[in-house]
């Protein structure tokens, strides 16, 4: 990977980065096979223009992927050129606090020969989305190692019984596309845990055994290593550690190519892994609510067409009144902000616009556990455009 020289005006998180006292909250919900070899062959497999040699194949059985929120209170770049370079301590420009909400979902990768014969399958992660409430964070990712990453303003309820979770997301983006469209702060992501599983892990899997495998890869992954849940069963897969993502920077010309692509490997590693507790899923929320901003991630990762209910979820109903009443007061739908060049992040979920129908997802499988995390970039697994003719 081309290295990424920092300066005084760039000082950003550099990889690797190590999180003490992260917090991980993971659900599991179910993913349609269509959607994830779609979305390989878009992303993966095809010739930019040169293929890979690699092959990208969704995994037997029934399809689940993860959906996570992470908050990291203390976050440091361990890169020897800057490390604490303007000063030692956890006041240092190189420590840092955010919080990701992201979708990662296994799949196997493939050798590929030149004959196109498949071996040596071997078990990564692909994560089509993740946000971050930090730009210093979303900057190093999409810039430097080339995660797909988007600002976003991010909620967490605090107070709530321990390891729960009420979690709400919200991006600029439009609603509704047309000609006198504006950028709002749209409520996008709405997740809130109901209590902890009175049933254990066998007694889950035995009800639902379509999650099986998952739970096992889940087991070999770098979430519970060193500490599985009992009842965990080693995974059928080699690898499980590895994230594979996409690099690329588009043609500022033609948006429908670009200029350098590669795929870049990474992996984050748990270590002091702790307080597992795994959710009852049938008390789970999970809504993403519907706009023209997002309405293609949903289909194309989600399989949803259209919102599957109507309106916010029950407790951000006020929300959406409050925001209803605005556009009948203001002509162009909003009040001014308060500074013309700056919209300010809200401190509340009321802040953002819930006005909007939702996609409902369920989660089969919910769970959280604290943890440090240390990420690092592995290597450039391989380049387009280099050998091709």
């Amino acid at each position: 990977m081309t290295e990424f020289i920092e300066s005084f005006a760039t000082q950003q998180l550099l990889p690797p980065w190590t999180a003490r006292g992260a917090l991980t909250w993971g659900f599991a919900v179910r993913l349609s096979r269509c959607r994830i070899r779609d979305y390989l062959a878009r992303y993966f497999n095809g010739g930019y223009p040169d293929e890979a040699p690699f092959y990208y194949a969704p995994l037997p059985g029934p399809q689940f992927g993860l959906l996570s929120v992470a908050y990291f209170p203390n976050v440091a770049s361990g890169n020897l050129q800057t490390a604490s370079r303007l000063g030692p301590g956890e006041t240092s420009w190189d420590h840092l606090t955010h919080t990701e909400a992201y979708l990662s979902f296994p799949v196997l990768r493939y050798a590929l020969s030149k004959d196109n014969l498949v071996t040596d399958p071997v078990l990564v992660w692909v994560e089509p989305f993740v946000f971050s409430d930090n730009d210093s964070v979303v900057f190093s990712s999409r810039e430097i190692w080339g995660s797909d990453m988007y600002l976003a303003s991010m909620v967490r309820e605090l107070g709530l019984p321990a390891h729960q979770l009420h979690f709400d997301m919200g991006m600029i983006g439009i609603k509704n596309f047309s000609p006198r469209s504006m950028s709002e702060l749209l409520a996008v992501l709405h997740i809130r845990t109901g209590g902890d599983s009175p049933a254990s892990l066998a007694e889950i899997l035995k009800a639902n055994p379509d999650l099986d495998a998952f739970v096992k890869i889940l087991g070999g992954s770098g979430a519970f290593a060193g500490k599985k849940p009992e009842g965990v069963d080693p995974s059928p897969y080699a690898g499980g550690v590895e994230l594979n993502n996409l690099k690329q920077f588009r043609d500022c010309y033609d948006m429908g190519a670009a200029i350098y692509r590669s795929i870049v490997a990474s992996k984050a590693t748990h270590t002091e892994v702790d307080n597992i507790v795994v959710f009852d899923p049938s008390h789970v929320e999970i809504a993403f609510m519907w706009s023209d901003s997002i309405a293609e991630l949903l289909t194309q990762l989600f399989d949803a067409e259209q919102p599957t209910d109507t309106g916010p979820p029950p407790e951000h109903f006020a929300a959406a009144q409050r925001t209803r009443r605005l556009r009948a007061k203001y002509p162009n739908g909003v009040p001014p902000p308060p500074d013309t060049f700056r919209l300010p992040l809200p401190t509340v979920p009321n802040d953002m616009d819930w006005d909007m129908n939702r996609v409902v997802l369920k989660a089969e499988f919910g769970f959280s556990f604290s943890s440090n995390v240390h990420f690092e970039v592995l290597s450039t697994i391989h380049t387009y455009g280099l050998t091709a003719a």
